[in-house]
């Protein structure tokens, strides 16, 4: 049968008053690397921040990270992607990625986009309030961006689709040559609590498939502001894989899960259909890297 990758988010921006489990040290976050992958998670994203909890890119912290998990987990070690700021000049908001691409042992597995622009939204339901803000991705930023991917010899960068033109972008890239196949793809599909994009649905699945058009491709079903277990069956079902992760989704009042015990819960789910986890290791052969 399939091997199903599974990919944790382990804290982005999310803070510990919503789910103490939520890392903010790099050491607290290396050891939750570790731990979640092997629970079962081939991939990880992840955030630094600084002391207080507060969002930050500094290059220290972020090898610190990758250094802590992989002489944890040597060979082992899952593929690991950090986050970017956002802003119009691809070479200061991946400037981290650059430097850490120049030593082997801090050296992202992965590169990463957004692959456009999207009204983000966060939703109180008790208080009728919307709330959000515009982000903002040219298609001369994101041109520069995977340019500097393949510059750092990141040749597989996972491409976040937050909406159908941050897929159809994709596609035009693939044509023109500054992407290549497999396509490493994130379908985040909007929550009860982030209600933009696509809902998470059986029709936004077959939707964003059908665009694919014989495209070899590797996609994610990721679900911001809920519960992607719930429609983590049916993804797998339709060929895909599992995103989640406490960034995405802090389970805060479903018992305040931590990264391990969400990843326990897919494996779970990916095995009672008969299908295998990925492990890193395989993983890596999948995406060809």
């Amino acid at each position: 049968m399939a091997k199903i990758m599974i990919e944790s988010a382990i804290n982005g921006i999310a803070m510990k008053d919503a789910n103490p489990h939520i890392g903010y040290t790099p050491e607290e976050i290396a050891n939750d690397a570790v731990a979640t992958s092997r629970a079962g998670a081939a991939l990880i994203h992840f955030h630094v921040r600084k002391p207080d909890g507060e969002w930050c890119q500094d290059v220290p912290y972020y090898s610190e990270v990758y250094r802590r998990v992989r002489s944890a987990m040597g060979a082992g070690a899952p593929l690991m992607w950090p986050t970017f700021p956002g802003g119009k000049d691809a070479s200061v908001r991946y400037s981290h990625f650059v430097e850490l691409s120049k030593d082997p042992a801090t050296k992202p597995d992965l590169g990463a986009a957004d692959m456009g622009s999207v009204n983000l939204a966060v939703w109180n339901a008790e208080k009728k309030t919307l709330k959000g803000g515009t982000y903002q991705n040219s298609f001369d930023t994101l041109r520069d961006t995977l340019k500097l991917m393949r510059e750092c010899g990141l040749k597989r960068p996972t491409l976040q689709i937050f909406d159908a033109t941050f897929l159809r972008t994709s596609l035009i890239f693939l044509e023109q040559g500054l992407l290549e196949e497999p396509l490493l793809l994130k379908y985040y599909f909007g929550g009860p609590e982030q209600p933009f994009g696509l809902p998470p649905t059986v029709e936004s699945i077959q939707a964003y498939n059908q665009m694919l058009k014989g495209v070899r491709a590797y996609w994610f079903a990721s679900c911001f502001g809920g519960d992607v277990l719930r429609i983590a069956p049916v993804a797998v079902a339709m060929g895909g894989h599992i995103r989640l992760g406490l960034e995405d989704y802090q389970y805060s009042k479903e018992g305040k899960l931590s990264n391990p015990q969400i990843v326990e819960r897919a494996v779970q789910i990916v095995k009672s259909m008969g299908h295998e986890v990925a492990t890193p290791q395989d993983a890596r052969r999948m995406l060809e890297i």
